[in-house]
């Protein structure tokens, strides 16, 4: 639009050359516009919104369609693979149910020291106990 003033100055002077440079859309030749010197300001007006606009048009295209393949993906992935996840989980042949439960050898081996450690720590207890009423039997027989 701010070369407006330039391009009409072309279209009406008739000793000037026909071709106009405009930024955007390069060299044009202008000359048979002079005949319609009613519209061309018109033209003029409507093909520089049209260009601008047009680029806005393409953005939303782009977007339209970045939304789109989004929206497909996570379509594909929430029906789609969910039914073959629950087929693989409930398939007959040693489904996943069973090898989710089964459990990891290193887990095992934990729960195994853990259960050591808890029985030897119930042992330790008994026997502390067993010190402290040997001690208090002690202490109250000097007592006497």
């Amino acid at each position: 639009m701010g070369q407006q003033q330039t391009f009409m100055e072309i279209i009406y002077n008739p000793g000037k050359v026909s071709v106009v440079s405009l930024k955007g859309l390069g060299e044009i030749d202008v000359g048979h516009l002079r005949k319609h010197l009613g519209l061309v300001q018109q033209a003029f007006d409507m093909k520089m919104r049209v260009i601008a606009y047009w680029k806005i048009v393409l953005m939303r295209l782009v977007d339209s369609m970045a939304l789109h393949i989004m929206f497909t993906i996570q379509k594909m992935i929430n029906k789609d693979m969910e039914e073959e996840i629950i087929q693989e989980l409930m398939a007959p042949h040693g489904g996943g149910i069973e090898r989710m439960l089964d459990e990891s050898p290193m887990i095992a081996e934990k729960r195994n020291r853990l259960k050591k450690s808890v029985k030897l720590l119930k042992e330790s207890k008994e026997v502390v106990s067993n010190i402290m009423d040997k001690i208090s039997s002690c202490g109250d027989q000097e007592k006497d």
